[in-house]
């Protein structure tokens, strides 16, 4: 699908976190897989500090990628993620093919936003950029979703990694290869779209 067009038609409103395509509010991917992840053990004060360190280390690398950072405005903090990001891209040789693209699956009906394509090891492969936590399999259908949307427009997705940034300055590359993931993935989007059909909450 021409990517003008998709941008006309596909919206996402950051603060909710609502995606719409003509107009019509979608499921996104983290919105899907939400049953299988559980918060509760973590305080709220602790939880908010990460999904905002989160968002600060995600918007600092695709600028860095964008060549559009300003690295004297960084607080100290954000330095050792970068320096981790930046690593990572010399190791591999990583250059980015799609920076924090965001796509709609005309099939299945679900949007999401992709960190990164690009090649890895050879191969091409979309990638997820996690400050460091726990990389857990949640994130092997949340990539699978992405990448049968990429792999829709002809992107050809070989690989699914998520990169782990720590606050050392290194990283963590971990494969995800588990067959069943976008299987997973699509069970979550069918009960999702059955409960929501029948008005179950």
């Amino acid at each position: 699908m021409d990517q003008e067009l998709v941008g006309l038609m596909l919206t996402f409103d950051e603060p909710s976190h609502v995606y719409r395509w003509h107009g019509e509010v979608v499921p996104s991917v983290t919105q899907i897989l939400s049953p299988l992840v559980n918060y509760a053990m973590v305080p709220p004060e602790a939880l908010e500090r990460a999904r905002l360190l989160g968002q600060a280390v995600h918007r600092m690398t695709e600028l860095h990628d964008l060549d559009d950072l300003d690295e004297d405005s960084l607080a100290p903090e954000m330095l050792p993620y970068l320096a981790g990001w930046k690593k990572f891209r010399s190791d591999t040789g990583f250059v980015p093919d799609t920076i924090e693209k965001r796509m709609y699956h005309p099939l299945h009906g679900y949007c999401g936003t992709s960190d990164r394509t690009g090649v890895v090891r050879g191969r091409r492969a979309v990638l997820d950029i996690k400050k460091m936590m726990t990389l857990g399999p949640v994130i092997g259908p949340q990539l699978a979703a992405y990448q049968a949307t990429h792999n829709l427009e002809g992107a050809a997705i070989v690989d699914r990694y998520a990169l782990g940034l720590r606050p050392d300055g290194t990283y963590r590359l971990v494969p995800y290869t588990d067959s069943t993931d976008f299987a997973a993935f699509i069970s979550l989007l069918t009960l999702r779209k059955w409960k929501d059909k029948h008005g179950i909450s």
